[in-house]
């Protein structure tokens, strides 16, 4: 019997579940080979990180989050880190949630976050680039006045924000689900009444980091509020307790 036999209906397990499944299925691995069979497995999708010290067997195709950005997004990013080498940063499309959605977004929107302090030399280096297409923190008032497809918008980015695992620049899709729900600008571009639906689909098609998810909606004072609304409004079942 192989050792996955023992875990399939466990809805999470731990780096020592799977140690005992390997022994109860006569495989003795030392920790340096475990530490190998564990990564292989992470990466060939057998097992997935849904939080710290935390795994599960994907279940009906879910799989880890990718997302092939616009021609325009892989652009901002190069001329960032052209000019800014060793500045963090994070991008996000507005046409990004549209897997997600009912109802399709047609026009897009470049959400940069950048490290505060250097946001108006970002800024200043963009909008030579792209001479009327880039805003600086807007309010929602400014957001509405100057808005057309594909514009840029710069804003803060968060300590500690999840950060992708190709490009760090790559926006997690644990990043997303929390942003779509604190950021106004994000508010004001979908539907209210579509969030249940992205949160349901994004948990049925993606392994989620549970973990990384509710950590990054902590540092965005948003945690509580984040859990209430998972458990209120969606069909989502954490794999995870808190």
């Amino acid at each position: 019997m192989q050792w996955i036999q023992y875990l399939e209906n466990t809805r999470n397990f731990n780096r020592a579940d799977i140690m005992n499944a390997f022994e109860a299925s006569g495989e003795k691995l030392g920790s340096p080979l475990f530490k190998k069979k564990l990564q292989q497995m992470l990466d060939s999708g057998t097992i997935a990180r849904i939080g710290r010290n935390a795994y599960c067997i994907p279940e009906n195709g879910e799989k880890p989050y990718s997302y092939q950005y616009s021609d325009l997004a892989n652009e901002v990013a190069e001329v960032i880190s052209e000019a800014h080498p060793l500045l963090m940063f994070s991008i996000s499309e507005l046409i990004q949630v549209n897997e997600f959605t009912n109802h399709q977004i047609a026009h897009n929107i470049i959400f940069l976050s950048v490290e505060y302090d250097v946001a108006d030399f970002v800024f200043d280096t963009l909008k030579e680039k792209y001479p009327g297409k880039v805003l600086l923190n807007p309010s929602v008032e400014l957001f509405h006045q100057y808005w057309y497809d594909n514009m840029i918008v710069i804003g803060k980015l968060i300590t500690e924000a999840p950060k992708g695992k190709l490009q760090p620049w790559h926006a997690r899709i644990e990043k997303i689900l929390v942003d779509i729900m604190n950021e106004p600008l994000w508010l004001e571009s979908i539907s209210e009444s579509e969030l249940p639906t992205i949160f349901e689909d994004a948990f049925e098609r993606y392994t989620i980091d549970e973990s990384c998810l509710f950590r990054y909606a902590q540092r965005r004072t948003a945690e509580k509020r984040l859990r209430t609304f998972i458990s209120d409004h969606t069909a989502v079942k954490l794999r995870t307790k808190r």
